[in-house]
């Protein structure tokens, strides 16, 4: 079971003296240092002003964040996304986080549990106030791998792939993913992660509308807008690894996981293949003859011939 805090604007927040944007509810007990961090990361950029005409197609930011301030290493879920108008009728925010250590973590990863009904709140109507029981993190796994939301927005599942293999040739490489408003960024992140092994999707770190980094977190996956600041700064280095797409994509690579992302069907049976290198290394056991024989016995053995 699990810490959770709700970030918003309020006449009132949790804390006497508290209000504008500020903590409005976490789970009783949670350390101050972890309060701090969540509030640090519950920034948001709106695109709309509060009254346009597409504030509906705001983007959402869901993320999963791995850090060590909190004296290991943890995971952080947040949601963060535009709201209705505040008391004051400025833009408002809402962002919700949720704490998941390694032994909650379940095989569907990080998207499967974020999209589960209920996890996360879209709204807050009520006082400030603690949550007397630590949330409950659901368990289970997605049963398909196909990607129909790539195929749907692409025209080639195939391209789920490609996050899964830019990750597993280098887990800290950074990953850039152009998008537009309207394009659901999350669906995509999670039947790319869907397609790692079981074992390997609590590693991976992304954000659906990323912005910027915080200070002491990790994001490898980062679906930015395409006159985001900091894509413009990754367009000038070489090296970045960028997926668009707001632009046709070329056919990627063969691979087994493009295969998969396109036929769909389960994970097949996961083998590590350092455990099967060790085990493939390792000596067996080998019986040798005599062992009936107690050798600390001092008095000397007959040959057995003899």
């Amino acid at each position: 079971m699990a810490y959770e805090l709700v970030y918003t604007s309020a006449e009132r927040g949790l804390r006497p003296g508290t209000r504008g944007f500020c903590t409005v509810a976490h789970t009783r007990g949670m350390p101050p240092r972890i309060i701090q961090l969540l509030e640090a990361i519950s920034t948001y950029k709106n695109v709309y002003a509060v009254h346009e005409e597409n504030i509906a197609q705001e983007p959402v930011s869901w993320s999963h964040y791995r850090s060590n301030l909190t004296g290991r290493n943890t995971s952080i879920l947040s949601r963060v996304s535009a709201v209705s108008a505040d008391h004051t009728s400025r833009s408002n925010k809402l962002a919700h986080h949720v704490l998941v250590h390694e032994r909650e973590h379940c095989a569907g990863g990080p998207v499967w549990v974020s999209t589960r009904e209920g996890f996360f709140l879209s709204s807050w109507n009520e006082a400030p106030h603690y949550f007397e029981s630590p949330k409950v993190i659901p368990t289970g796994d997605s049963d398909d791998c196909q990607a129909q939301a790539w195929q749907a927005l692409t025209g080639d599942a195939g391209n789920a792939a490609r996050l899964a293999m830019a990750f597993r040739s280098d887990p800290s490489a950074v990953q850039f993913i152009v998008f537009e408003p309207g394009m659901d960024t999350l669906s995509l992140l999670g039947e790319s992660l869907a397609l790692l092994p079981r074992r390997e999707r609590w590693q991976v770190t992304y954000n659906s509308y990323f912005t910027s980094l915080p200070a002491g977190v990790t994001c490898c996956w980062r679906c930015c807008l395409p006159d985001s600041e900091i894509l413009r700064d990754a367009r000038r280095n070489p090296r970045a690894q960028i997926i668009d797409l707001t632009a046709p994509l070329s056919p990627p690579a063969d691979d087994p996981l493009v295969k998969l992302a396109r036929e769909g069907g389960p994970q097949p049976p996961e083998e590590s293949k350092k455990e099967a290198d060790e085990a493939a290394a390792k000596p067996r056991f080998v019986t040798l003859p005599n062992r009936n024989i107690n050798m600390l016995s001092m008095k000397p053995r007959k040959p057995d011939n003899f």
